[in-house]
């Protein structure tokens, strides 16, 4: 496809920006005192040089109450002078546009904790997220807020911002004066939709009115809150035509609630979900609307805008992924992008964790002041064994930096593992981390051995500087009586579809994130694949009710069983919900705290806390670990030639470890 759409100029109010993609603000947990430190000036100043049209800087505090010391803060003047150093360079070296986001949490501020003041919000309803009761707003907190958001947006005019962009959705202070699950005011601003967009609207009217007509305003949206009761996609858009009437420039939209269980950004969404939001939200407005979620794919991406559906795309966690991917598409090089999965093991996870983000395809995400490919100062011949990610990670940055690097895969096909990671329902882009990084060794020059696994004599008559072991780990067995019956398979062969007759009763041993996406995996190949149930509802041949029991009901009776006392306890906190609603809808029975104890020829033996039990079971699928394959390296330590050990051979570990230590050790070599 030819991407004209994406690379074609738009204005708003009176701002030109180059092309069609936005970057979102996100949180990006980079400061602890309300700063814009070095770290995350790098993390912009990459991303602005990578070629996008408008950047949204922030979440960025405009007071303390409303935020968290997380992201950087616009109190007062004295936050200008960072903000302006940083701002007039870009604007010096790149044709980027900068916004900034002006964020208040409203209930779900955790400023109890930092301020000794509880949040404030429409009313005195408990934050789900931080389990506080805020502060019901009297008419003087309204006026202060929408004061504090004018003040920041003028501020942002005078450091040298492009844009501001106001906060309305996620459930944040806006979207909860907007919606009636958080509003019970009996005042002007609560009731009927009316007066529920009250407080917003007056927010739009006070910014416009510090920053004067011609300075481009936006505000991002909720499409659709997704929570029930709550904000629906046609109230979304009532309220936007009337922020449009009240001075906006431009509408963001995103998709729903925090606290919502639709899930919204994992890799089950499929790409362009949620473009129908922005649709429904532009049908009554004229100032250009951007859609938002899964949009990574610049094949995608352009498609939507063709289609009139938006007149902007976001990408937030695609130029995590590669911060130079509009550079690549606008090139013909789109190919050598570093694609976006949606995993959220970096990203999200980092915000859950308190860590700051991070991208498992892209190492350099927070550290992009201090990870530079530079070439070797003395280039080297050096053997790669294993052609998975942290192998592969290792060749194609060791053979950037000048290193003469040959590649040796005993299999047909490149990937290690990422074919078990993406064989799960919803999971299939992880595909993409193979096919990514198997482009990037073929444009930096990678030799590639297939069907060549490394020996210590190859070794031994290459003569190579030095070798990297990366050839990965293999399931581990455990020592029960019955372990070795035939109708005992191991996870990875099912996930990889070596196992052709499997049982309508299954019991999986281990429940950990391979055990329960391999349980999800099994319960889902019976059922209809999403687009065929799409085409039976549009044709009415099924009834909504019947499709959903269609999707959510297997023939297959399938147990997980695990020891401790938590399913996918190595799952992501921002996923591991996702996978567990699946598991529950489609009726797998999940038994944690349950040891296992024996298999025989028709059932699992387990024992509970209630004692010992019988589990029917046709097929005994194992899933409880991997153990490292490292004898090469050994061998080869041996006979002297330098080694560095990678990823699962030198300890099985996740993809993202793996991968940062495949680029950090080509850094070093």
């Amino acid at each position: 496809m030819k991407f004209v759409r994406l690379f074609e100029p738009i204005i708003i109010n009176r701002l030109f920006i180059q092309n069609r993609m936005v970057m979102p603000a996100m949180g990006l947990h980079y400061t602890k005192d309300y700063s814009f430190p070095e770290r995350m000036q790098h993390f912009y100043r990459r991303r602005a040089h990578g070629g996008v049209g408008l950047m949204i800087l922030g979440p960025v505090a405009f007071d303390d109450r409303g935020a968290a010391p997380a992201m950087p803060g616009i109190f007062d003047d004295r936050a200008l002078e960072a903000f302006r150093i940083f701002l007039d360079e870009l604007h010096r070296d790149t044709q980027t546009k900068i916004a900034i986001q002006l964020f208040h949490m409203g209930r779900n501020a955790p400023s109890p904790l930092y301020t000794g003041k509880p949040a404030l919000a429409p009313s005195a309803l408990k934050s789900r997220l931080t389990g506080l009761v805020p502060q019901a707003m009297t008419e003087e907190d309204i006026r202060e807020v929408q004061a504090g958001f004018a003040r920041g947006a003028k501020r942002a005019k005078d450091a040298g911002f492009d844009m501001v962009e106001i906060i309305a959705c996620t459930g944040y202070l806006v979207s909860q004066f907007l919606s009636p699950l958080t509003n019970l005011r009996t005042d002007a601003y609560g009731g009927p939709i009316e007066n529920r967009m009250r407080f917003g609207l007056e927010v739009i009217r006070a910014v416009r009115a510090a920053v004067g007509p011609d300075f481009p305003i936006g505000i991002r949206v909720a499409g659709n809150d997704f929570m029930e009761g709550g904000h629906t996609n046609a109230e979304s858009a009532l309220f936007c035509r009337e922020a449009e009437r009240a001075g906006i420039d431009a509408i963001n939209v995103t998709g729903g609630w925090h606290e919502s269980t639709t899930p919204q950004l994992t890799s089950h969404v499929p790409p362009a979900a949620y473009v129908y939001l922005a649709r429904g939200i532009k049908e009554q407005v004229g100032v250009p609307v951007f859609a938002s979620n899964r949009l990574g794919d610049p094949v995608v991406a352009e498609q939507v805008l063709r289609s009139g559906a938006a007149d902007m795309v976001g990408w937030a966690r695609p130029l995590l992924a590669d911060p130079d991917l509009p550079r690549k598409v606008r090139d013909g090089q789109a190919a050598l992008a570093i694609r976006c999965i949606s995993c959220n093991q970096g990203c999200f996870d980092g915000i859950f964790t308190g860590q700051g983000v991070t991208c498992l395809v892209n190492p350099t995400v927070g550290r992009e002041g201090e990870l530079k490919i530079v070439p070797a100062r003395m280039p080297k011949k050096i053997y790669v064994a294993g052609g998975g990610p942290a192998g592969m990670e290792f060749a194609w940055v060791a053979a950037l930096r000048g290193h003469d690097v040959t590649l040796f895969e005993k299999e047909a096909q490149l990937g290690g593992q990422v074919d078990l990671a993406a064989a799960p329902p919803g999971k299939a882009e992880f595909l993409n981390v193979a096919r990514s990084l198997e482009a990037r060794m073929r444009a930096a020059g990678v030799k590639v051995r297939r069907k060549s696994p490394l020996t210590a004599a190859k070794v031994k008559r290459g003569k190579p500087d030095l070798v990297a072991v990366a050839t990965g780990s293999r399931p581990i067995t455990v020592g029960v009586p019955g372990a070795d019956k035939p109708h005992v398979v191991d996870a990875w062969e099912v996930l990889r579809g070596n196992v052709a007759h499997i049982g309508r009763r299954i019991v999986v041993i281990g429940g950990n994130a391979v055990g329960c996406e391999t349980a999800d995996f099994l319960v889902s190949a019976d059922c209809p694949k999403p687009e065929n149930a799409a085409f039976l509802l549009v044709h009415g041949a099924e009834d909504p009710q019947r499709l959903r029991e269609l999707l959510c009901r297997s023939l297959r009776q399938v147990t997980v069983v695990e020891m401790v006392e938590r399913m996918a306890a190595n799952v992501g906190p921002s996923t591991r919900w996702v996978l567990m609603k699946d598991l529950q809808m489609k009726g797998v029975a999940l038994r944690a705290g349950t040891k296992l104890v024996a298999i025989t020829d028709t059932d699992v033996v387990v024992e509970t806390a209630a004692g010992r039990e019988s589990i029917p079971a046709d097929t005994v699928v194992m899933a409880v670990g991997a153990r490292s394959v490292n004898d090469l390296a050994r061998r080869i330590e041996q006979d002297g030639t330098p080694v560095v050990t990678l990823g699962d051979a030198a300890s099985p570990r996740n993809m993202i470890d793996a991968i940062r230590e495949g680029f950090e050790a080509a850094l070093t070599v």
